[in-house]
Parts: C-alpha cells; sequence; structure tokens
C-alpha cells in the first residue's frame, strides 16, 4: 500500500465519502494515482473546472486534499490512474479534518509523534497504484505538511515505526483553511 489512504476524520460528524471535482490539464506533465496529494495549480479547464497538479510536499506547502477517483477515460477503461499531459477531471478528498494512514519512508520513533514530516511525491507505477509515502529521513520539518497523529502497530512483526510500516498523519497545511482574502 502507497499513497495516502483515508482512514477516518477527526470531524465530529464522521466521514461521509464527499469529494470535490477537479481537472488535471494536458499541460501537467505529472502522471497521478489515487492516493496522490494535489494542490490548486492558480489556473481552469475549459468548462471553469479549478485545476490541479502534485504536490510537492516541500516545507510550507499548503495542501489541497487527496486523489479519490478519477473521471472514467472512455476510450481506455482499464485506465486506473491519469497519465502524464492528459486532460482528466478526478474528485479529490478535501475535507481537512481527514487522517489518513501513509507508509512512512524512514525509521520513527514514539517521540516523532506529533511532529510534522514532508511528503515524498514519486511519480505512480503505470499500475495506477501512488507512490507517495512520508518522508522522514532526518529530522522533522516544523513546517512540512503533514502531522504525525500516530504509530500504527505492525501485524507482521517488525518493529514500531520501522521503514515500510504505516503512520497515521494529518494535512495540517491545507488550502482549503489557509487562505487569505476570505
Amino acid at each position: 500500500m502507497a499513497g495516502l489512504r483515508l482512514t477516518k476524520t477527526q470531524g465530529a460528524s464522521g466521514y461521509t465519502g464527499k469529494v470535490q471535482t477537479f481537472a488535471f490539464l494536458a499541460a501537467d506533465a505529472n502522471q497521478m494515482a489515487v492516493g496522490d496529494a494535489v494542490i490548486v495549480s492558480g489556473t481552469a479547464n475549459a468548462d471553469g473546472v479549478a485545476a490541479i497538479t502534485r504536490a510537492a510536499g516541500s516545507t510550507g506547502t499548503a495542501v489541497t486534499g487527496v486523489i479519490a477517483g478519477f473521471a472514467p477515460d472512455l476510450s481506455n477503461l482499464e485506465l486506473k490512474g491519469r497519465t502524464a499531459s492528459t486532460d482528466r477531471l478526478s474528485q479529490v478528498q478535501v475535507d481537512p479534518n481527514a487522517l489518513y494512514e501513509i507508509e512512512i519512508g524512514s525509521v520513527l520513533a514514539v517521540t516523532d509523534v506529533g511532529a510534522n514530516f514532508l511528503l515524498t511525491a514519486n511519480a505512480p507505477t503505470v499500475s495506477g497504484n501512488s507512490v507517495t509515502s512520508a518522508m522522514v529521513s532526518g529530522a522533522a520539518d516544523a513546517a512540512g505538511p503533514l502531522r504525525l497523529i500516530d504509530l500504527i502497530p505492525p501485524t507482521d512483526g517488525t518493529a514500531l515505526g520501522a521503514v515500510g510500516n504505516l503512520g497515521l498523519f494529518s494535512i495540517i497545511r491545507s488550502q482549503q483553511t489557509n487562505l487569505t482574502g476570505v
């Protein structure tokens, strides 16, 4: 499992599955998959649907949300992700209270719970699987977009916080809440 996988929400009402539609433009050269984090790119498609691109995960980056699915490509129903440089509509989970399971990119300790981290946003595989993970090599990054909420106990006998295990993260730098002029 890779990418950001929605597991629950911190909100009082619980997660209902609501998503918002965004557009990937043909000018965007990123291949994308379910579980990839995205940001609004500051433009829209010809129908006025806001355009998105891959969230780089760098310090201070505010994330719009996580891809939950794509509109069907009727010319290729086998296509699970978005190929680079193609127009494609995507459904994005934008709840700023959502919690995600993310594969850990380097060893974490229980003392890292509550710290902020960066994303490692790599291109997904042709299978349509996201390969985004929590980049935690070295020290935590105070301005990173992710906060480690909990280390998920492994079921395979490996140590808690080992590379490849899962952590429960929230997106703390959300474009849905970090807005100016509102």
